[in-house]
């Protein structure tokens, strides 16, 4: 398999939750969890944060991790796009930062699915729960064939059973990445403020399904879900 390397994109100036790549999580900074968790999957020739942020570089740097700073990006996916070019990668998998409990077989099969598939872009989907058609911090997509056809926030909950629930990963090619980078964020990723709705339509993203139900941290009430999670995971070892 060509070489595939992750990128893990964070900044301090969340405006839901300011600060979150350092929130400690049963005492270790979400940033460093997430990148424990790609360390796991044993697939990646390299694992880099991008970041603006030197207190981040510093925390990521402290437990063993390499680090790139970037200027301001708009979307976690323009900051992949500036590291991979600082350091010369071409096939990248962009982890976002929020993602502690990530699945490392499901990232193994999303740089698999890359190195075969080049021209597209990658992603993940996993069952969508019901209850959460109406609540904005799940994205979801709407999957046909293999490939992702839509992306929302906010479903009416009868037609739940049509979309899935997106994760928080996402994997390019330099080819695909510059494409991205170049183009100017259109209305539609501004409105839902998904970066992927800025490529849908130009480029195929072809999805990954997988049996593990997201875990994201996206605004401080998910953190106490999450620890008792990392506790209970913790316990088995």
């Amino acid at each position: 398999m060509a070489a595939v390397h992750c990128i893990v994109p964070a900044r301090m100036g969340s405006s839901r939750f300011p600060g979150k790549p350092l929130f400690k999580l049963c005492g270790k900074e979400m940033i460093v969890r997430t990148m424990e968790r790609a360390h796991l999957a044993n697939c990646f020739d390299r694992i880099v944060c991008a970041t603006d942020s030197e207190c981040i570089a510093e925390v990521v740097s402290k437990a063993g991790f390499d680090y790139v700073i970037t200027g301001p990006a708009a979307t976690g996916s323009d900051r992949v796009a500036e590291a991979a070019r600082i350091l010369d990668l071409d096939l990248v998998v962009n982890l976002q930062g929020d993602e502690p409990l990530v699945e490392p077989s499901v990232l193994c099969r999303v740089a698999q699915e890359l190195a075969a598939h080049p021209d597209c872009w990658v992603t993940v989907a996993c069952p969508l729960n019901p209850a959460e058609s109406e609540l904005k911090t799940v994205v979801k997509v709407k999957v046909k064939d293999g490939f992702a056809v839509d992306f929302t926030r906010v479903v009416a909950p009868e037609e739940a059973p049509l979309w899935f629930q997106h994760q928080g990963i996402y994997a390019y090619s330099r080819r695909s990445r510059d494409e991205f980078s170049s183009l100017p964020q259109n209305a539609v990723e501004l409105e839902r403020s998904l970066e992927q709705m800025r490529i849908m339509g130009i480029r195929p993203i072809r999805m990954v399904q997988s049996q593990f139900p997201s875990i994201s941290v996206d605004v401080p009430s998910d953190a106490q879900a999450v620890e008792a999670l990392i506790t209970e995971c913790e316990s088995k070892r």
